[in-house]
């Protein structure tokens, strides 16, 4: 790192703790740039320690060994989450990453994962040694040295994709990640989409190729579609990693996600294991291998498969607390809803294709002041109440609310009787934007709704949309759910 104005490691410690409130652009660079640092280090430990197992002291091989494989699983993980980091925020990175440098990073992670795959399986080895059936016990030992052998041998290897595709490119990363432009328009009060608000729409998307992924996992041979969960909850890790410990809805999610990649990863590794003890004619260790994947497989099927609906409970927490941090503020520091709404002619198709969120709200009477009282039931069945007071122009108010539990709503909605809503929400990410399409359930009408972050902001109909547009009624009074409400019975 050679441009002094590039930010230090403690320049990026400092700046991530508010990452999410700015723009886009710049979070995204300074995530990329906290895992780089990560990944320079690392990398700088490891080579150290390769130059000095050539040098004096070689009675110390196996701790040298141990530190060695420690420096190269924190730059391989750093390394992981870099990429990852690119990959979900391509589009407000603005090429920093062009195709060359992504290639390096690739070749780079490929040659790093046989020696490292090689450590991992050695090291579960010696820890599941002791509970594997006396018979197996042998055999384990013969495989493990296997492994060394095989670990010793891609050492070089590593060396040179190191020297290959990071040492002549780490100066020009840096320099890229560390300096961004931003167009703005001349006498626009507009403020650039916050980074918080870019990755909540990153891990709602990621909701329904997760759910597809784990519905795929039938049986313990379903390893590929076991292979993409992993994958995914790798991902959200590498996005979520730098704020889990500050903000705990993130951290939940984060958390969960941990045990799930850890319980798949042991499946993986089990399950490899096995296959070369096959290979080698390891009889009994394979058994006993495949015994421990069956185990595995079941805490899996039973804490995720079984709980899915749960599982993405706890994801979309998540979303929601990244939503609520990128929101606008009003001068006086409330929050504020800045959103567009649009009459359709029906629903699109489109939306039929997610499962509906039905809600139901209902307005306490008041002049100045009307409070809103909304129960919404997922497609799982699950409640959340919520109480919200909004003032303002329609187009841009100021919007406080907050969760309620149950018995306070259930005392409170008698008093909307006078006036309530009834509908199902199909809830659809789009490019940068979440579209929520709303089927009234007490007459034919239907409303198309995005959030924006600012009043100025662009906004592209998704082709599955625009057919059934009738028009933009953001501002019309007849639209607005409290003149909407209905006295109920």
């Amino acid at each position: 790192m050679t441009d002094p104005r590039t930010p230090t490691a403690d320049d990026v410690r400092r700046l991530l703790s508010e990452a999410l409130r700015r723009p886009a652009q710049e979070g995204a660079r300074l995530m990329a740039l906290h895992w780089l640092h990560q990944l320079a280090a690392a990398r700088a430990t490891w080579q150290a320690l390769q130059e000095a197992a050539d040098g004096p002291g070689r009675g110390r091989d196996v701790e040298r060994a141990n530190a060695s494989s420690e420096a190269l699983h924190k730059a391989r993980v750093a390394l992981r989450r870099l990429r990852a980091t690119v990959r979900e925020n391509e589009r407000v990175l603005d090429g920093a990453i062009d195709k060359k440098l992504a290639r390096a990073l690739s070749a780079l992670g490929q040659a790093t994962n046989a020696v490292r795959d090689a450590d991992v399986q050695r090291a579960w080895l010696e820890t599941e040694e002791a509970r594997l059936p006396e018979g197996a016990r042998g055999e384990a030992q013969r495989l493990r040295e296997w492994l060394v052998g095989r670990t010793s041998h891609s050492t070089a290897a590593v060396n040179d994709a190191f020297a290959r595709h990071f040492d002549p490119f780490d100066d020009q990363l840096f320099a890229r990640l560390g300096s961004y432009r931003l167009l703005r328009r001349v006498g626009s009060d507009s403020t650039p989409m916050p980074f918080a608000r870019h990755l909540a729409t990153r891990i709602a998307r990621a909701e329904n190729r997760l759910r597809r992924d784990i519905a795929q996992v039938i049986d313990v041979s379903s390893q590929d579609a076991m292979h993409e969960v992993r994958i995914r909850l790798k991902r959200q890790r590498a996005l979520l990693s730098p704020f889990a410990r500050t903000r705990p809805a993130i951290g939940a999610w984060f958390d969960l996600a941990t045990r799930g990649q850890d319980l798949l990863g042991a499946i993986r590794d089990a399950d490899l294991l096995a296959r070369r003890a096959r290979k080698a004619g390891l009889q009994v260790l394979e058994v006993a291998l495949r015994d421990i994947v069956l185990a595995h497989f079941a805490v899996f099927q039973q804490h995720w498969c079984d709980r899915l609906e749960e599982v993405l409970r706890t994801m979309e927490a998540a979303v929601n607390a990244l939503r609520a941090e990128g929101m606008p503020m009003s001068p006086n520091g409330l929050p504020m809803e800045i959103e567009r709404k649009y009459l359709l002619r029906a629903c699109p198709p489109a939306a039929r294709t997610v499962p509906p969120v039905r809600i139901e709200q209902g307005w306490i009477p008041g002049q100045a002041l009307r409070e809103r009282l909304r129960r919404r039931t997922a497609p799982d069945g699950s409640v959340t109440c919520w109480r919200t007071v909004k003032l303002g122009p329609v187009e841009a108010r100021v919007e406080v609310e907050e969760i309620t539990p149950p018995e306070i709503f259930d005392a409170m909605w008698p008093l909307t009787r006078s006036a309530r809503v009834r509908k199902d929400r199909y809830v659809i990410p789009h490019g940068a934007h979440t579209w929520e399409i709303d089927v009234f359930l007490d007459r034919p009408l239907v409303l198309a709704e995005v959030e924006l972050g600012d009043l100025h902001e662009a906004i592209t109909l998704p082709p599955w949309l625009a057919p059934y547009l009738e028009r933009d009624v953001t501002g019309e009074p007849a639209y607005v759910n409290a003149v909407l409400a209905r006295a109920e019975a």
